[in-house]
């Protein structure tokens, strides 16, 4: 069989690309409207109670699936349809107990967090949060899966943006309720009652379901899922420490204005999504069948699209960044007053854009312990660089943590890259 040719790989990841970025623009559409409708309704204040209690839901949900996404994502490609089903029903089921008992977990210990953080309405923000867990867990787990299978148009529409602007509706349409998360509860169990039956109906025509079997498929790719899961807690703690720290030191309003230029900020790296979620399974299928140079093209074409649609991106909200916060402020509003806050984030997003797919490289190509001591590195910087720059600048302070941090790890995991697999990741390093 012919190979495809060098036109046909780059039609192939553009239309594909294409897919998932239509609905991540979509969703990304949604979730700015979300931040917008949250502002206006409940105030930076109210805006930045969601966001603590959402940074809770988002750490617990990477604990309760233990890496096996990732495992999911890696290894399905290859499978048999029987191996398929075994896999993803032992790792839906695991995912679903384990998410329970930490919503169990996080409902109970409501009261003391919002203690920690001396923020007045945070306990009943961190309630609601817990009743979503279970749904919020199953649909990511669900996501990886589909991205395996290349079912880009499902992938796309459980990403947490897109649900995020399904929830701003119903805020729009019914704002009565006093807090944002239980718009968020309302969706995600109502969507999941809705789309079991007819997950279920779909692994019964593979065959009877043996539990056994399942348990012992999920049970035997443990020590990879516990590298990525491993990577992943420790990412999600980088990502979301800046939050934590910042409604830690500072208050809950804060928290809004930090995460409505942080949302901002991430319109740079806006299409990297899409170009680099289509090629975590092209990188797993390349490396098994050791076709580095096809790899290796891959990887640049994902630069290239990178850099054009990243770089275009950086330069306007480097010299316009004040017009995009005035969406989310009136005139005289503090909001309007962070540009030098954007700025600082942005630097980070564009290098986090520049560097590729490192992480996914790493974890693919089955080199997730690198992925994890990168990681485990990156978060010790972060929560110091916070801890001593908060409480001396301010917001500013977070900003810097965060991209500072984020230019290390990727430069970081850009070297790795190149030690383990000798695939180069910046578009000019031939």
């Amino acid at each position: 069989m012919a190979m495809p040719t060098s036109s046909n790989r780059w039609t192939s990841l553009l239309r594909s690309a294409a897919v998932v970025l239509a609905l991540k623009v979509a969703g990304a559409l949604g979730g700015y409207a979300f931040v917008w409708v949250a502002v206006r309704h409940f105030g930076h204040e109210g805006y930045g109670r969601f966001e603590l209690a959402f940074t809770f839901l988002s750490i617990l949900a990477v604990l309760a699936k233990w890496g096996y996404d990732g495992v999911l994502l890696r290894e399905l490609p290859g499978q048999t349809l029987q191996q398929n089903k075994s896999l993803t029903w032992g790792v839906m089921g695991f995912s679903a107990l384990a998410s329970a008992a930490l919503a169990l977990a996080l409902f109970t210990m409501r009261g003391p967090m919002a203690m920690l953080f001396h923020t007045p309405g945070l306990e009943q923000e961190i309630a609601w949060m817990a009743l979503a867990l279970v749904p919020w867990t199953l649909f990511q787990v669900w996501a990886e899966h589909l991205r395996a299978d290349h079912a880009w148009l499902g992938y796309g529409i459980l990403q947490s943006s897109f649900i995020l602007g399904l929830t701003a509706l119903g805020i729009f349409l019914y704002p009565a309720m006093q807090h944002p998360a239980i718009y968020l509860v309302g969706f995600v169990w109502g969507t999941l009652l809705f789309w079991l039956p007819g997950f279920i109906q779909k692994y019964r025509r593979a065959g009877a379901l043996d539990v056994k079997t399942a348990y012992q498929s999920m049970l035997s790719w443990r020590r990879t899922a516990t590298a990525m899961f491993l990577t992943g807690t420790l990412f999600m703690v980088m990502s979301w420490s800046d939050t934590l720290m910042v409604g830690y030191f500072l208050d809950a309003e804060q928290v809004g204005l930090y995460r409505v230029a942080f949302k901002i900020a991430t319109l740079i790296t806006f299409a990297q999504f899409a170009v680099n979620a289509q090629i975590a399974p092209h990188i797993s299928a390349a490396w098994k069948s050791n076709d580095l140079k096809e790899l290796q093209a891959s990887v640049y074409r994902v630069a290239w699209l990178n850099a054009t649609l990243g770089l275009p991106a950086f330069a306007i909200l480097m010299g316009w960044g004040d017009f995009f916060l005035g969406f989310f402020g009136e005139e005289g509003s503090e909001i309007l007053a962070q540009v030098d806050l954007l700025r600082i984030l942005c630097l980070g997003q564009i290098i986090n854009a520049l560097c590729g797919p490192v992480m996914y490289l790493l974890n693919m190509t089955g080199n997730e312990t690198s992925a994890r001591n990168t990681m485990a590195i990156a978060v010790v910087i972060n929560i110091g660089a916070n801890a001593i720059m908060i409480p001396w600048i301010g917001l500013q302070g977070a900003a810097w943590a965060t991209s500072i941090t984020m230019v290390l790890w990727n430069v970081w995991a850009l070297v790795a890259v190149y030690r383990k697999t000798g695939i180069r990741t910046l578009l000019f390093w031939r």
